[in-house]
């Protein structure tokens, strides 16, 4: 439709130019040699045109025949460009598939019609990598480097060349490379925080976290954890170092980004009651109690007054206990504090909702020792020991990525090297047997330590602690003889309590019968 109106426009401003043509009035005189050629304006007119339209035909005609040549060679250029372009396609496609053959006869096609072009060059070094030909490949990424266009891309196969050959110092230097080229690259700003991490740099790892959270790549929350995370180990360093003033700096920057960071604080509190500032260590303990409770928190802080009476001190441990009263740990601490001075019915009540959920080993060995106290049944007090090596382990420092566990935080997995996944929780018993049998001795004893160590140093029974030592080689083991009246204590519905059954003495039947006690 839109075509038609244009022809019609077209047909009617040549019927009206030959209109206005035909009512032109006058002549044109040509004289040539003694000669004179005489005709209507209109006419000449006309014949203007067609000279110019004979004109301009016969320049396009010889302009074609002089191009004609490069026209050839462009064509042929572009028809060679076009299957160079397919067969980088195919080429490609063939590398994704993980076809060597194929990639490799389409990558010498693609080079042989279009050069060697960035497409071209990568095509050839994941061909050369799918191969398994490394070095072709690192050739060919570093031809890469030469060109702008291309270096980025160079750097980044270089770069996971690097990694796969297990060459951290190249690694990083490639990555710091492809980061001052485009300083908001997510992969070169999350290499050099990785490898920086795997090397122990901490500062350089905290540099690399900084560029990340200004390009805006992490979670705000994420970031300050992380760097609350580097501080501490930073402080760790600094300790091992011995420069005492270091360690507290970092420790006090890790605790502003996050307060409840049990080895900040515990590194923060140590070197500020060496400087005579318990008060100051206590309130970064308190702090940290109130968000996440951990023994070794309340460890450090009975430590801050070493010279008080056990009734100062117990009502000190109650006090840090309060601030967070329903944790578990709150109520472990709570019953030792209650233990050291004697109020045995106090602690016995503050653990029951322990007991009657699913009690650990550090409660049974203090109800153990809280029926030591009491002076009565001898064999109930064993029998809650023997329980708590058949009971749930307390917890350990377990690593989120490989359930490993460990004795003391670290901000980098020992076994397999993942950063900031050290938790502070309960180990189930097919991750103790997943360790060696003297790591599962050590870990044992260590938990069961944790809660008695707020008062045994106090109260001097030497009948007070059961005996839970382990040998090398093996968990600690308690023997009884056959003729003990054994008392089971009541136990969560999946504990299954000491093996074997007791034989009540003087039934007729002779039947084995368990007993349940308080």
């Amino acid at each position: 439709m839109i075509r038609a109106l244009w022809l019609f426009v077209i047909v009617a401003l040549i019927a009206v130019a030959a209109v206005i043509l035909a009512d032109l009035k006058g002549s044109v005189v040509l004289q040539f040699e003694g000669r004179e050629i005489r005709m209507y304006l209109s006419v000449a007119a006309v014949i203007v045109i067609l000279l110019s339209i004979l004109t301009i035909t016969l320049y396009r005609v010889i302009t074609t025949f002089v191009d004609a040549p490069g026209e050839f060679f462009r064509w042929r250029a572009m028809g060679r460009r076009r299957k160079g372009f397919a067969a980088l396609t195919r080429g490609l496609v063939a590398v994704a598939a993980g076809d060597d053959e194929e990639a490799r006869l389409q990558t010498k096609k693609a080079i042989s019609l279009v050069g060697e072009p960035p497409l071209a060059l990568l095509l050839a070094a994941q061909a050369s990598q799918l191969e398994g030909d490394d070095e072709t490949a690192q050739r060919y990424y570093t031809q890469m480097l030469q060109s702008k266009e291309t270096e980025f891309l160079g750097l980044r196969g270089l770069y996971l060349a690097a990694v796969r050959r297990g060459d951290g110092p190249q690694a990083i230097s490639i990555a710091e490379r492809a980061r001052v080229l485009r300083p908001k690259t997510r992969w070169a700003l999350n290499a050099l925080f990785d490898l920086n991490v795997a090397r122990g740099a901490w500062s350089e790892a905290a540099a690399a976290l900084d560029a990340q959270t200004r390009a805006k790549q992490l979670d705000l929350g994420l970031g300050r954890r992380r760097r609350a995370v580097l501080s501490a180990a930073l402080a760790k360093d600094a300790e091992r170092k011995s420069d005492a003033e270091t360690a507290l700096a970092h420790a006090q920057d890790a605790l502003a980004l996050a307060p409840a960071f049990a080895p900040a604080a515990l590194i923060a509190a140590k070197h500020l009651a060496a400087q005579g500032k318990q008060w100051k260590a206590g309130s970064l303990i308190e702090t940290a109690w109130a968000q996440e409770p951990h023994p070794d928190l309340a460890r450090a802080y009975a430590a801050l007054k070493p010279e008080e009476s056990p009734q100062a001190r117990a009502k000190r441990l109650a006090g840090l206990a309060s601030t967070n009263p329903e944790h578990p740990e709150s109520r472990i601490l709570s019953a030792a504090a209650s233990i050291s001075v004697g109020r045995l019915d106090e602690a016995r009540e503050t653990l029951r909702p322990l007991v009657d959920r699913y009690p650990s080993a550090r409660v049974c060995l203090l109800m153990a020792d809280i029926e030591k106290g009491f002076g009565g049944d001898s064999m109930v007090a064993r029998e809650w020991s023997l329980r708590a090596m058949r009971a749930p382990q307390d917890a350990y420092w377990t690593c989120s990525a490989c359930a490993r566990t460990h004795h003391e935080w670290s901000p980098t997995c020992s076994a397999c090297g993942a950063f900031d996944t050290h938790a502070w929780l309960s180990g189930t018993r097919a991750t103790v047997e997943a360790m060696t049998p003297v790591e599962a001795a050590q870990a044992y004893v260590d938990a069961t330590d944790a809660g008695a160590a707020l008062y045994r140093d106090v109260v001097k029974h030497d009948d007070m602690r059961p005996s839970l030592r382990a040998r090398e080689g093996e968990l600690p083991m308690r023997d009884v003889t056959p003729d003990d009246r054994i008392v089971f204590p009541p136990g969560a519905p999946d504990d299954p309590g000491p093996d074997g059954e007791d034989f009540s003495v003087g039934d007729d039947d002779g039947r084995r019968k368990r007993r349940g006690a308080w």
